[in-house]
């Protein structure tokens, strides 16, 4: 006897349910478990080929050729599943078969129970009579009036309800009366949906599809809404355009009570070579703001690999102000970038040779005076460098143009060639670099307020000598087996000095300075400074690692020392070239497996100052029981002082709530920056999240911002309710919160538990 439909029973069901599969079922896997269990201990035994089913009965009677009757605690096996029910009959001719009385389905994806169940065995075709479901992986369940297989892939249900709550009472349902489900699709669709809350009606719908699989299909996403003293109440709606596997849109209009409304399309298509992206946003007029007429953002990216060689990239943003970003935010920008950056760059590079084409515009955001665009760069690079212990030769050239129509130096050409002889020796308790360069560059500028360009020239020679040795040695500390190693590391650097005074910072800023930074050969981002050095590096570092080669802590310091204190800075713009003996300091500790602190520090020598320093202590248990309070001061940047400190933390008091909160706090100018607090209740089904926000409003259309003390702030509250079940997250999202902050909580990547 064979009924091979039944085994497309679990396959069908786990395919109509993948969808809800976000539902937390935690609350009701022990029961489940128990269930699964007890479903047929006897298969546990039998390796069924997969058209083979065995019955049992308390009796049976057979008429040979016609139908054969089954009695009393029937039992069907067919590989994993099992049918129970009072009695059955099987007819032979018609390949029908008909269970009766407390029927019950289990297997691996659902436990169905129902009045009866019919199978016909030539059309596949498979109906049960006013059935309970619940799903094996997760907490879905319901009922409907018939439960029906046609052929294979096709599912219906008629008067069929849907909930991941658990009891008699459900917090939320949906009801509709008709499901029908195309497994050979992935989708289904749901005729006259009601939506539940409480047993209270809230939401109708005549016609709803909804997946089975992860292929994406038109339709409208979850809204978002709140309020907040800058936007006002505020409600947006994505609306989700699937065009092609390969190729989506999403439509979002949103509306802001003290604002208006908002336009938003992203657009997103990838192909074999390429990753697409475009996103445009439009207001037609600010309501609080109308003197700035039309508001505006759109961005482009765009990433393709013609070969292993060629790639090309663009990235490109536009705004209408500079403070369209700081007021609506943005999926591609947070609200506290200082700049974009803007660029096209075609790329080609084999193992010793590289090139790249670049257009570039870095967009500085505020009422500043605009750096120089790029409208072309070209950069050539050859070299015999490798891994291999020797001598190596390169040359590195770049021809670049530059533009700025509000400044009086309005084009610069800059031509610049560096040839390189390089020697490196590394073995695991001994390195040795040693290079010499000759940095050549030549400018062509131009003027506004004169016909004639100007040349400038200059050459600058570069050596450096670097060695560092490598000592290991195995103890016991912390009450583990260690490995531990003392490294000291020793650098010269002599580069010439020069009469820069006729060149301008085109793009070229000074790198951020710390303990590994003092054994770099350049202390700008670019050629447009050179410093003249003549100085040596002295550091050590020591760290500790556990069994798993896991660092668990480092000590490193490293101090400049200046041997001529004689160079001729003259015309060489001292204030921003000259080099200050500097004392770094940088410790790392993993204090246990969920502690961890990490901290630096840069000391100027000669005026007895911090230049800068940080310092942070995380605590780590999961992504919803985490602590981290963290200080850093800068002394000067853009003729700023930052003296800011910061709290983030978030908690599960247990199953049911979690809290999160982070602050900042602006000591130099006695200001509040930020602070955020959230609530959230989760239970089986169903959560909702309560947050309440404070925090300094970013205006970069101002020309008087951060400057007169005249600090405003915006104050929001929101709730945001899920469904597990529909989309909702697993576990708790609290954490989340951080990322509307002016500050975004990062986790602290060396906490590995």
């Amino acid at each position: 006897m064979k009924l091979s439909l039944l085994s497309s029973i679990g396959v069908t069901l786990l395919c109509i349910f993948s969808s809800a599969a976000a539902a937390n079922y935690q609350c009701q896997l022990a029961d489940l478990e128990k269930t699964q269990q007890k479903q047929n201990p006897f298969l546990k035994k039998l390796n069924l080929p997969k058209d083979t089913i065995i019955v049992e009965s308390d009796e049976n009677d057979v008429v040979h050729g016609e139908q054969i009757t089954f009695k009393g605690n029937v039992v069907i096996y067919q590989q994993s599943q099992t049918v129970l029910a009072n009695q059955a009959v099987y007819k032979e001719k018609q390949s029908q078969f008909l269970a009766e009385g407390n029927v019950k389905l289990n297997s691996s994806a659902a436990t169905v129970e129902g009045e009866s169940i019919f199978i016909d065995e030539k059309n596949k075709d498979f109906k049960l009579v006013n059935a309970e479901y619940q799903l094996g992986f997760n907490a879905g369940r319901g009922t409907a009036e018939s439960f029906n297989i046609d052929g294979i892939n096709e599912l219906s249900l008629t008067e069929a309800t849907f909930t991941t709550c658990p009891g008699e009472d459900p917090s939320w349902l949906f009801s509709s009366s008709e499901i029908n489900i195309s497994q050979e699709e992935g989708w289904g669709e749901a005729w006259n949906t009601v939506f539940k809350i409480a047993d209270i009606p809230v939401l109708y719908l005549p016609y709803v599809t909804f997946p089975i699989t992860d292929k994406r299909k038109s339709g409208l996403l979850f809204p978002k809404l709140g309020s907040n003293s800058r936007l006002g109440a505020y409600y947006s709606q994505p609306i989700y355009l699937n065009f092609a596997p390969n190729y989506d849109m999403t439509f979002t209009p949103s509306f802001m009570s003290e604002r208006g409304w908002l336009w938003k399309v992203n657009s997103r298509y990838l192909s074999e070579h390429s990753d697409n992206l475009l996103q445009l946003e439009y207001m037609n007029e600010d309501d609080e703001l109308p003197e700035l007429e039309e508001r505006y953002l759109s961005f482009v990216q765009h990433q393709s690999y013609w070969s292993d060689n060629w790639m090309f990239q663009l990235q490109w943003t536009e705004l209408s102000d500079y403070g369209y970003i700081s007021d609506f935010n943005s999926d591609y920008h947070h609200q506290a970038d200082t700049h974009l950056n803007n660029l096209a760059q075609l790329s080609y590079q084999t193992e010793q040779f590289s090139a790249r084409l670049l257009s570039q515009n870095i967009v500085e955001l505020g009422l500043h005076s605009p750096s120089y665009k790029v409208p072309a760069q070209l950069e050539l690079d050859w070299n015999t460098f490798s891994s291999v212990n020797g001598f190596g030769f390169g040359v590195r050239s770049s021809f670049t143009q530059f533009e700025n129509e509000f400044v009086n130096e309005h084009q610069v050409f800059r031509s610049h060639i560096e040839p390189e002889l390089r020697f490196n020796y590394h073995q695991p308790a001994f390195q040795f670099e040693a290079s010499a360069s000759y940095l050549a560059t030549h400018y062509r500028q131009q003027f506004q307020d004169r016909d004639e360009t100007q040349t400038v020239d200059r050459g600058v020679g570069k050596f450096r000598l670097l060695a560092g040795l490598n000592f290991e040695k195995f103890g016991r500390y912390f009450g583990e087996d260690v490995r531990q190693t003392l490294e000291p590391k020793i650098q010269y650097l002599y580069i010439e000095e020069s009469d820069q005074s006729q060149i301008n910072l085109y793009d070229s800023q000074r790198l951020k300075e710390d303990y590994f930074a003092l054994f770099r050969s350049q202390t700008f981002s670019s050629i447009d400074r050179i410093e003249a050095l003549n100085q040596v590096t002295l550091g050590v570092s020591s760290s500790i690692f556990n069994q798993n080669n896991q660092e668990i802590f480092r000590l490193g310091v490293a101090q400049v020392h200046e041997l001529d204190d004689k160079i001729d800075l003259a015309g060489t713009n001292t204030q921003e070239v000259d080099s200050k003996p500097a004392l770094a300091i940088e410790v790392f500790g993993q204090l246990s497996d969920n502690w961890q602190i990490d901290g630096g520090i840069l000391y100027d020598r000669t005026s007895k100052k911090a230049n800068s320093g940080f310092i942070a202590l995380d605590y780590w248990l999961d992504e919803d029981k985490n602590l981290q309070i963290n200080h850093r001061y800068v002394r000067d940047v853009a003729n700023t002082t930052i003296n800011q400190t910061g709290l983030f933390g978030s908690y599960k008091l247990n199953d049911q709530w979690s809290v999160a909160a982070s602050y900042h706090y602006d000591s130099e100018r006695d200001i509040n920056l930020d602070g955020v607090i959230g609530f959230e209740y989760r239970s089986c089904c169903w959560s909702v999240q309560v947050s309440a926000q404070r925090q300094v409003v970013l205006d970069l259309n101002r020309t008087d911002f951060d400057n007169d003390g005249l600090v405003q702030y915006e104050n929001g509250i929101g709730i945001n309710f899920r469904f597990q079940g529909l989309g909702g997250e697993v576990v708790s999202d609290i954490s989340k919160l951080f990322s509307d902050s002016i500050f975004a909580y990062r986790r602290p990547y060396l906490i590995t538990k």
